[in-house]
C-alpha cells in the first residue's frame, strides 16, 4: 500500500477515537471493550502518537487532530504528516500495516476520495466509520 493511502485507512481508523485519547481514556477504553477492537485501535494509536511525540510540528499537527477530531482540514493535515512519515521511514509503514490488518481483521481496507476532495452525498456504514468513503470486506 502506498503511503499516502495507508496513512488515510490508519487516520480513518483513528478518527472517531482521536478526541478520546487523553490521560487514562486510552487505558479505560481498552478495558471496557467487548472485544479486542478497542485494544487493537489503541496499539495503532499508541504507536502514531510515538512516531510524532518529540518532532515538534508533527506533534502539534497530531494534537490539533485531537482536539478537533471533525474537522476535516486537520484530518487532512494529520494524513499529510503520517504520509510524509511513512515515506520517510519504511519500517514504520511496515509497523501501521500490521497494525491496521490487526484492527481491520484482515479484511481488505480501501479509502477512496479521501481528504477534501470528496464530494456530495455521503454514505458511511460499519463499525469505525470515521468520516471517509472508506470499505471494509470485499
Amino acid at each position: 500500500m502506498d503511503p499516502m493511502t495507508l496513512a488515510a485507512a490508519v487516520v480513518a481508523a483513528l478518527g472517531p477515537f482521536l478526541g478520546k485519547f487523553t490521560d487514562g481514556a486510552l487505558t479505560r477504553a481498552g478495558e471496557a471493550a467487548a472485544d479486542t477492537a478497542g485494544a487493537r485501535i489503541g496499539a495503532l494509536y499508541r504507536a502514531v502518537r510515538k512516531r510524532m511525540v518529540g518532532d515538534g510540528y508533527h506533534q502539534a499537527i497530531l494534537q490539533g487532530a485531537e482536539e478537533k477530531p471533525d474537522s476535516p482540514a486537520r484530518l487532512d493535515a494529520l494524513t499529510g504528516t503520517i504520509g510524509s512519515i511513512l515515506r520517510e521511514d519504511p519500517e514504520f509503514a511496515v509497523t501501521l500495516t500490521e497494525l491496521l490488518e490487526q484492527v481491520t481483521g484482515g479484511q481488505d481496507f480501501q479509502v477512496s476520495e479521501s481528504g477534501i476532495v470528496a464530494g456530495r452525498d455521503v454514505h458511511q456504514t460499519g463499525t469505525y466509520v470515521a468520516g471517509r468513503d472508506l470499505t471494509i470486506g470485499k
